[in-house]
């Protein structure tokens, strides 16, 4: 096992004299575990005059309670983007809206900030940032939104991140919740300049999260500015979800207990080249840059890297250094990691069969899967859905050759993913239906936006689970007449037993996993 812990100073150190690598250092150790990464080689031993790829696998775990539970939590800088444009009438989607923004002014502190900003041909600060004390007269002027005009979402956009700049705290949360259910049709529209002025907003310290709602807006976007942005993306299918998702935003924030996150690999000499899987990241004079997003309480990340290195020779092959750092909310320093990556070069094949990390090599398969997936996803939006047909019966069949070694059951829900998306393609050919479709295209992205970064409770959920979509699980299986245990997001052995007895029933595979199949069954897929 090829694993660097930073659990603790000695644990790392001990790991490392096994692994023939320098551990991750740290000048404080006792404040080390706010976020734990983890680094794992998916072949620690490599066979001379190989020249397969090299996989290196980072998660991360942030603690599962903030060091601010106990105390005061972190305030939060927040300028709420509403979207009032004419399609905002559409089905009451500003009803909804109005009710979820003044969600968010009740569930801020007194000491926290709040800007309120609107926007459809013209830009407005309804409510330019200050303490959240006038409640009443915050709520009412969002009570009087109307919806009227086009969408200069970039605009409004910017107008809340001047709003939140105007009060940058170096103790705060500094945020942008920006809501749009339509294109970027007025002001600022070319996709390169938008993601010029979100990497300026965050070069100055405001994170920007994106809410899409219903089936007009454009969802690649949105994740742009998001994954830029170093904020979260949501997709609201239905306008009574709204609230929710706000609220899902809010106890994030609230939550965040690493921010201004840096994570860096300098390469050694036999690196010929490096790949990023999932995450935009920078790369110049032999350094790649990652941008990560804040760290919340509890969330689990990953970094998929792939090498592409000369092994030639025998003996210790140094890969490079990687160097990973936070700023800690609750105590305002800055934590820095390091470890230096090395494999080994031999020319026995038994010692590199014995020394590789199925882990590793799963979530490969994984990631390069759900790459290919995103692929086939856009063949499919452009119009070529007999290509993207194909390419998904061709990605399935890879997968179960490979999952005939492997044998795993993350790889074996993955292929009913493709299995179930594929039903829903031939069906849409079938009995076209443009609405239908638009929403496959927009769920299938969002879990895939979720999935590059290890975070697969979208398409796979099982016991010892926790959070948002295991709470909606609960909530259906209510619903369906099979669970009435408590809706606390826990994925337990009742929630599981109760899976079980839903799969009976649908006459599907009695596995108490809820994968692909039965959240769609469900209506949760």
């Amino acid at each position: 096992m090829n694993l660097v812990s930073l659990k603790t100073i000695f644990r790392a150190t001990a790991l490392a004299a096994l692994l023939g690598a320098t551990p991750w250092l740290t000048a404080q150790a006792e404040l080390i575990e706010t976020v734990t990464p983890q680094v794992t080689i998916d072949r620690p031993v490599v066979l001379a005059g190989d020249g397969a790829p090299i996989y290196v696998l980072v998660r991360f775990a942030a603690l599962e309670e903030a060091a601010h539970d106990s105390g005061p939590r972190p305030p939060v800088n927040l300028a709420l983007v509403l979207d009032r444009s004419g399609s905002m009438e559409d089905k009451g989607k500003l009803e909804y809206l109005k009710v979820a923004a003044k969600t968010v002014v009740d569930a801020l502190g007194a000491d926290d900030l709040l800007a309120v900003v609107e926007y459809d041909d013209y830009v407005t600060v309804m409510w330019p940032s200050a303490p959240v004390e006038a409640r009443g007269i915050i709520k009412r002027q969002i009570e009087h939104l109307f919806p009227r005009g086009a969408t200069d979402l970039v605009g409004g956009m910017m107008a809340g991140a001047r709003e939140v700049q105007g009060h940058l705290d170096g103790e705060a949360i500094n945020r942008v919740l920006l809501l749009s259910d339509g294109l970027a049709n007025r002001g600022v529209t070319e996709p390169w300049e938008i993601a010029r002025l979100v990497r300026e907003a965050r070069g100055e310290g405001v994170r920007i999260s994106t809410l899409g709602l219903g089936l007009e807006y454009n969802e690649d976007l949105m994740q742009a500015i998001a994954e830029s942005g170093g904020g979260h993306y949501y997709f609201i299918e239905h306008p009574n979800q709204m609230a929710g998702i706000f609220q899902r935003e809010l106890a994030s924030l609230f939550s965040t207990i690493a921010r201004d996150v840096d994570f860096r690999f300098d390469a050694g000499p036999a690196v010929d080249g490096l790949e990023v899987y999932g995450f935009i990241s920078e790369s110049a004079g032999g350094t790649t840059k990652v941008e990560l997003a804040d760290f919340y309480a509890g969330e689990t990340r990953s970094v998929l890297l792939r090498f592409d290195a000369w092994h030639g020779d025998v003996g210790e092959l140094p890969l490079g250094t990687l160097e990973f750092s936070y700023l800690d909310v609750e105590s305002g320093a800055r934590r820095t990691f390091s470890t230096e990556l090395a494999v080994t070069v031999s020319e026995d094949p038994a010692e590199v069969e014995h020394a590789a990390n199925s882990e590793v090599v799963i979530e490969a398969a994984l990631v390069e899967a759900e790459r290919d997936h995103a692929e086939l996803v856009r063949l499919y939006e452009d119009g070529d859905e007999e290509q993207a047909e194909r390419g998904i019966e061709t990605l399935i069949a890879a997968l179960r050759v490979q999952n005939e070694d492997l044998d795993d059951m993350r790889i074996e829900k993955k292929i009913e993913a493709l299995e179930v998306e594929n039903a829903d393609i031939q069906a849409f050919a079938a009995a076209p239906s443009p609405q239908a479709a638009a929403g496959y295209v927009k769920r299938s992205k969002q879990r895939l936006y979720e999935a590059q970064t290890g975070q697969r409770s979208m398409y796979l959920l099982q016991e010892g689970d926790e959070g948002f979509e295991v709470e909606r699980l609960q909530e259906a299986l209510r619903d369906a007449g099979h669970y009435g245990g408590p809706i606390d997001g826990r994925f337990s052995k009742v929630l599981a037993a109760a899976l079980r007895d839903f799969q009976e029933a649908e006459s599907i595979s009695v596995d108490g996993i809820a994968g692909p199949l039965s959240l769609k069954m469900l209506g949760l897929y």
